[in-house]
């Protein structure tokens, strides 16, 4: 619920004026990150629309997140009994002090006529020059050498030392890494590896697959048959529904939809999805640059729609602009907004995609931390949030920070607990690890006691301790499962191209969870909500165990790095792939 600042400062506590002045630095980088530098003299135009955020700190967060936890865990007494977001803001609502402080704060600086309280953030919708008398800085342009993008943002700002008890971070400031689609939109980008395949019956295989077409190329059928779901059908009326995230002006098109479900789903011809657009979000259908700008969109709403099918779908594009040199130069913070706008929301979809990621060592902590606590929030909503593991394998670039230190570099959002992360397999009869399938070890997250078992026999029984340095063995490991993500028909602007990438996979195991949950609300059972718990125990079994492939790593700076696929669960397939009859028997109960 959104409250005007005026309103709401009248009746606080009045803090000293001296106490408001005594500034102090908050957060600062001694540089901007690679590839980012400054743009000229950066100079920006301080009367540019820009719009802050400020985190207020949540109390019982640990506490909040053993809750989430215990709801999400097979046969604990909570089990199922997810919350409503009254009772998630009752339970960690900043306390009282906190919203005092700071709205004086703005009240001082004269900007509580421009300033919002959204439950736990505080809003200026201003100007750059508003935000730089606030925190006391100078925002400056920046520009991605890489990508010829651009970004206004900050290396140092200050706030009030009485403040820093209760703020956790404030965006955009010091964050400069943009999230990016995990997708490769050309065929040559992937070149399987010389493996030798093991004789293998297409007996072994049921629900009708096609076992030569579908080790050359991916369909929905080929997913239902090699997944065995292919005669399952769910309901468009039960409540249940599955959501695919757009983020950085990517546009699912209805047209390229409707050829692609009459081309490979025809039994779900004449179906559309609903599009909600956040924070200036756009999806539009004439004017798109090319496939660079509707490929993750086209891909994740067609396999999502179809595999999900008769499940309804929504597709939701955020956008986000802070002040740039052109209109088509585009950055965001997706996830706030994105996550913000959810909780807001009576009912969610049940069942999100979202196949964009950062490294995680672009993403400052207390922003990765803030983020992974609002996924936390939406999955004690009873929803399931599944994200693509990324398509560097372990990491492409092990200089993450210091020229003189190697580390494996893990992804974001996938590394956060609260999400479950999905890695890419290829190859039907078997199954094969991709060598651009995701995974690893978070330096920000500690090891979910979900996974702990799984993740220690993995580290004790199979990890090479040749490359143990280089990764942080007590951190969240993902993927925490995998499906394909090689060569999927995608429909762009009306011609059918090869699609590669841990952002086909994870809507593609979406669409197996949104069905999976259909079956439950159907029996009188509660969605999942985080999914992780009920995979590492009651579902693991029901999983199909990828042994062969290896993941790719940062071959010239470390030498054999990279995680390989073994038995039981890996950083690079997870606990494996779904076999949704054995899923639905883990979930429901009901034999297939």
């Amino acid at each position: 619920m959104k409250f005007s600042l005026v309103a709401l400062i009248v009746g606080t506590a009045v803090a000293s004026k001296a106490s408001l002045e005594d500034y102090q630095v908050f957060e600062s980088l001694s540089v901007a990150p690679t590839p980012w530098v400054l743009q000229g003299d950066g100079k920006v135009d301080a009367d540019q629309s820009f719009k802050l955020r400020v985190h207020l700190k949540n109390r019982n967060i640990a506490k909040f997140q053993q809750q989430v936890l215990d709801v999400s865990t097979p046969d604990h007494p909570s089990y199922g009994r997810h919350l409503s977001q009254l009772e998630i803001n009752n339970f960690i609502a900043p306390p009282k002090e906190s919203y005092d402080l700071t709205l004086e704060w703005l009240e001082s600086m004269g900007l509580a006529g421009k300033s919002t309280v959204e439950n736990d953030w505080v809003i200026l919708d201003g100007t750059i020059g508003d935000a730089e008398k606030l925190l006391q800085t100078e925002y400056q342009l920046f520009e991605n050498t890489e990508t010829g993008k651009t970004t206004v943002r900050v290396l140092e700002y200050s706030i009030p030392a009485a403040l820093h008890a209760y703020v956790d971070i404030i965006a955009p400031t010091i964050k400069f890494s943009t999230p990016s689609p995990q997708i490769s939109t050309i065929v040559k980008d992937f070149e399987a590896p010389d493996i030798k395949f093991a004789a293998s019956s297409v007996a072994d295989v049921h629900d009708g697959l096609d076992v030569v077409a579908c080790n050359s190329s991916i369909t929905p059928d080929c997913i239902k048959a090699l997944y065995k779901f292919k005669h399952f059908r769910g309901s468009r009326r039960n409540g249940n529904e599955i959501a695919l995230a757009g983020f950085l002006e990517e546009y699912a098109q209805h047209d390229d939809l409707a050829q692609f479900l009459a081309t490979y789903e025809p039994t779900a011809n004449g179906s559309d999805f609903k599009e909600v657009l956040i924070n200036g979000g756009l999806n539009l259908q004439d004017s798109v640059s090319g496939p660079q700008s509707i490929g993750e969109a086209n891909l994740d709403i067609q396999y999502g729609l179809a595999l999900a099918y008769p499940t309804p779908s929504t597709y939701y594009s955020t956008g986000g602009r802070p002040p740039e040199t052109t209109p088509n130069e585009v950055d965001n913070e997706p996830y706030l907004e994105f996550l913000t706008y959810l909780l807001k929301l009576d009912k969610i979809p049940q069942t999100i995609s979202i196949s964009y990621g950062d490294g995680e060592w672009t993403v400052p902590e207390s922003y990765a931390h803030t983020v992974c606590d609002l996924f936390a929030q939406v999955a004690a909503r009873g929803v399931s949030v599944l994200v693509s593991s990324g398509d560097s394998g372990s990491g492409s670039n092990c200089n993450v920070t210091d020229p003189g230190t190697l580390l494996y570099t893990p992804a974001f959002p996938a590394s956060c607990p609260f999400v479950t992360a999905v890695g890419a397999t290829y190859h039907v009869v078997p199954e094969i690890a991709v060598s651009f399938s995701g995974g690893g070890f978070s330096n920000y997250f500690p090891r979910p006691s979900y996974q702990d078992a799984a993740v220690s026999s993995y580290l004790a029984n199979h990890a090479n301790a040749t490359f143990k340095q280089y990764y942080n063995q007590s951190g969240r490991a993902y993927p925490d499962v995998s499906a394909q993500g090689v060569y999927f028909h995608t429909i762009l602007s009306g011609s059918d191209k090869l699609l590669s990438g841990t952002s086909a996979s994870s809507p593609a195991f979406a669409g197996v969870v949104a069905l999976l949950n259909c079956d439950r609300i159907s029996n009188g059972l509660p969605p999942f909500g985080l999914l992780n718990p009920w995979l590492y125990s009651k579902a693991s079994s029901a999983l199909t165990d990828i042994v062969g492939g290896k993941g790719s790593g940062c071959a010239a700076q470390i030498p054999g790095s990279g995680f390989p696929a073994v038995v039981g669960w890996d950083p690079v397939t997870g606990l494996g792939t779904p076999d949704f009859k054995k899923l639905r028997l883990a979930s429901t109960g009901i034999e297939s």
